[in-house]
């Protein structure tokens, strides 16, 4: 239990220094972070439900000016404590579905950009994280969680509805 705390201080103090550092950058950043849920999971070999948590930082818009290499890329890591011991590294791509309310999609994949890059991306789990509700800057978003497992990781699927969701959106708006 000490662990995932440390982890969760760790990804709050993460979150309010990119923000400080994000909103003097001018480009939209859109933040997703939450510790100590519970993911159901359906046609899994080794387990029915695991503990999860995320923290994914996406460009979701260029700054004025600048030529948008990264816009819409995600970075960040997961877990999923009875599949794997540890986080993971994450990236992905984020849409905006609306505005108004402004919900936002992030589809992501365990691995890193170097593995990406050099197609050598093989993940042992895929994921959609939305935003369900209008955002509040801070916790207590909801956002819906869905992923499908590698066999390495049991197989089948994961869906969980998260109430106390981190969000943080920066930039200008669009």
């Amino acid at each position: 239990m000490r662990i995932i705390a440390k982890a969760g201080l760790c990804m709050v103090v993460l979150l309010l220094t990119a923000s400080a550092a994000i909103a003097q950058s001018g480009s939209s950043q859109v933040v997703f972070s939450d510790t100590g849920s519970t993911m159901a999971l359906s046609g899994n070999s080794k387990q029915t439900s695991t503990p999860f948590g995320f923290w994914i930082w996406c460009d979701a818009q260029a700054a004025p000016g600048s030529n948008g290499t990264y816009t819409g890329a995600c970075n960040g890591s997961m877990y999923f404590y009875k599949l794997q011991t540890q986080a993971t590294s994450i990236v992905g791509f984020v849409t905006e579905n609306s505005t108004d309310p402004v919900t936002y999609t992030m589809n992501v994949f365990q691995g890193t950009f170097a593995e990406f890059m050099h197609g050598k991306l093989n993940p042992p789990y895929m994921c959609t994280v939305t935003n369900t509700t209008p955002v509040v800057n801070g916790p207590g978003n909801t956002v819906q969680v869905s992923c499908m497992f590698a066999n390495s990781l049991g197989g089948g699927t994961g869906s969980s509805t998260d109430t106390g969701t981190v969000v943080n959106i920066t930039g200008p708006s669009n």
